[in-house]
């Protein structure tokens, strides 16, 4: 199961790093998702890219990356391909447009990572022209090759989120996002011996420092100078994270599911081949101090529009293998074609203020079931109690169906000959009477002295 981990890189910018799933990745294949790998003379490096071709699916390609051109990485170019001579065709310390396709025989199937930039409602570029967003790993030697290095400019557009992002109180409500290979399956599979590794072709034939990182960079261009149509671009680092390759937590995973014991919803956090409950006393016992935060985001979707109508956080302390038992109210169920519940389990370390975050989303159409009012039985106006009699026919015969027909030329019976053969059995049941407005009261008796004629006296 795919997992995120997010990273706050500045107070504007989250970003959010998509591990694939360890059992079952994301795979593309490059003899229709073709590599590019451009090398870097001015700082050792290696930048790697898919082609023009799958760019909408990958989002990672050289027309909207740049590239280190000075050792200490303060200058970039954007590798602009639309213009007449690209610019890694111009630099002579650049790999060509003409080599950098790589070939594999026989073609191999790549696991990709998913690299995600949200930015805060209302984000402006103050005081830059753009932002590079970078994806680097180590090689044997230490020098970092670049996975991906997107020149994301305050002239381009991001995506709209249809389901904002709420995490610490800010609303991240676009986002960027592209592929990027997942370093993880690259360094496992990794063979010095087998040059048609995608491990093997970036590294060029190193490998990867024992127990690779992933550092996530983000670098400001304060100054863009044009110079015969190419672009450079004059830059700081905004910040700069490291990553493990792999999610040390990817037994851990978010689970909404539909109750099979009522009408809600259950959320709560599972883990394979254990239980949530042990997981956490797992991180308690190395020294956390963990509470678990549930925040569940509700959005309808009308039309073609997603709006979020509710949120809500419930906390958690002990029991931790209790779900949480949740019904959403669905606000405008009348027209509404769909709702998503968007849930986003936190466990918050007070030892140390670090986070595990896992989502999962479930989506419904049975809108109506969950609308602002259960739904009723209709009774009428002035719902009436009926009187029901059961009345037995006359066991006299004159109720049986008679067969007129016969078989063949015998004719059938008559309804006076069936009803010579009736046997009429009796037979006798308490009888039971209902009687209405009975009473009963008190009321006080006196005892009267009577003598008899005979001088007897009765009391």
């Amino acid at each position: 199961m795919e997992s995120s981990k997010f990273i706050q890189i500045s107070d504007n910018i989250l970003i959010e790093y998509i591990y694939t799933s360890q059992s079952s990745p994301t795979e593309f294949n490059t003899a229709t998702h073709p590599i590019e790998i451009m090398r870097d003379g001015h700082t050792g490096g290696s930048y790697l890219f898919n082609t023009d071709s799958v760019s909408v699916e990958m989002g990672n390609y050289r027309d909207i990356s740049a590239a280190s051109i000075n050792a200490n990485n303060t200058q970039y170019a954007y590798l602009d391909t639309s213009i007449g001579v690209p610019y890694n065709d111009f630099d002579p310390l650049l790999t060509d447009s003409s080599n950098v396709l790589q070939t594999f025989s026989p073609q191999i199937n790549v696991a990709y990572d998913t690299y995600r930039v949200h930015f805060i409602a209302g984000f402006t570029f103050t005081g830059y022209d753009g932002i590079i967003f970078e994806a680097l790993v180590p090689r044997r030697d230490g020098v970092l090759l670049n996975l991906s290095s997107i020149n994301f400019l305050k002239t381009d557009t991001p995506v709209f989120n249809p389901d904002p992002v709420l995490i610490n109180d800010k609303l991240y409500a676009t986002y960027i996002e592209w592929r990027v290979p997942s370093l993880y399956f690259m360094n496992n599979q990794f063979n010095s011996s087998v040059p048609n590794g995608l491990g093997y072709k970036l590294t060029e034939g190193q490998g990867f420092l024992g127990t690779p990182t992933i550092t996530l960079k983000a670098t400001g261009i304060y100054e863009t100078i044009v110079e015969n149509s190419y672009s450079y671009y004059n830059v700081e680092e905004i910040n700069a994270v490291t990553i493990p390759s792999r999610d040390i937590y990817d037994d851990l995973y978010a689970s909404v599911t539909e109750s099979d014991g009522g009408d809600y919803f259950e959320l709560t956090g599972e883990v394979t081949g254990s239980t949530f409950s042990n997981f956490i006393a797992q991180l308690n016992s190395s020294g956390g101090d963990y509470v678990v935060f549930h925040e569940i985001n509700v959005s309808e979707q009308i039309n073609t529009s997603f709006i979020k109508t509710s949120t809500q956080v419930f906390t958690q302390t002990t029991n931790f293998d209790n779900p949480i038992l949740f019904r959403p109210i669905i606000l405008n169920s009348a027209i509404a074609a769909s709702f998503s519940i968007n849930y986003l389990l936190r466990l918050y370390n007070r030892a140390d203020n670090t986070q595990i975050i896992k989502n999962a989303k479930l989506t419904s159409f049975d809108v109506n079931k969950y609308g602002r009012r259960l739904m009723k039985i209709n009774l009428g106006t002035v719902p009436t109690v009926a009187n029901v009699y059961n009345q037995l026919a006359n066991n006299d015969g004159s109720n049986i169906i008679v067969n007129n027909g016969g078989v063949g030329n015998a004719p059938g019976q008559t309804s006076e000959k069936i009803t010579e053969k009736l046997v009429v059995k009796t037979k006798y049941v308490t009888s039971f009477r209902d009687r209405l407005n009975v009473k009963a009261a008190i009321s006080p008796a006196k005892i009267q002295t009577i003598t008899e004629e005979n001088g007897d006296t009765t009391q």
